[in-house]
């Protein structure tokens, strides 16, 4: 019996291996959110902090209350600028989760080929040994006659 053989499993291979590539760049981009959902916090976090230093003194100077407003606003824009930083590489993983998809589609389409090649090169073999083993069953009956 000759050797199982699939022609496409070169394409089979590459196509998995663009499949685990996309999926990659989908962890590594859900890894970007979470970066910037940690940073976002630590700026909330740093301005909290800070408010409470200053509320927290006996006697509150007039410039540390504007330093402490402009601080804010400053964090405010930070925070805002994390936020559509967010909003961008959502939309990224919305299409990269798109590319994986098709990437694993387009991989299982050529498994579902090779199994299917597999299936019918084993119930060839399967055949070619029932035929045999009938072919020698044959030619010991005669022999024994």
């Amino acid at each position: 019996m000759k050797r199982f053989h699939f022609p496409l499993d070169r394409v089979r291979r590459w196509r998995s291996e663009q499949a685990n590539l996309e999926e990659l760049k989908l962890q590594q981009l859900r890894a970007e959110l979470a970066r910037l959902a940690g940073a976002k916090s630590e700026i909330q976090a740093e301005g909290a902090r800070s408010a409470r230093e200053v509320l927290a003194q006996p006697s509150i100077d007039p410039f540390e209350l504007t330093s402490l407003e402009l601080y804010r606003q400053h964090l405010r824009r930070r925070v805002y600028e994390l936020e559509n930083l967010e909003r961008q590489c959502n939309a990224k993983v919305v299409e990269q989760r798109q590319r994986v998809l098709e990437a694993r589609r387009q991989f299982e389409l050529l498994d579902r080929l090779h199994n299917k090649a597999w299936k019918e090169w084993l119930a060839e073999g399967n055949k070619e040994q029932e035929q045999l083993a009938g072919e020698l069953f044959l030619a010991k009956s005669v022999r024994e006659r």
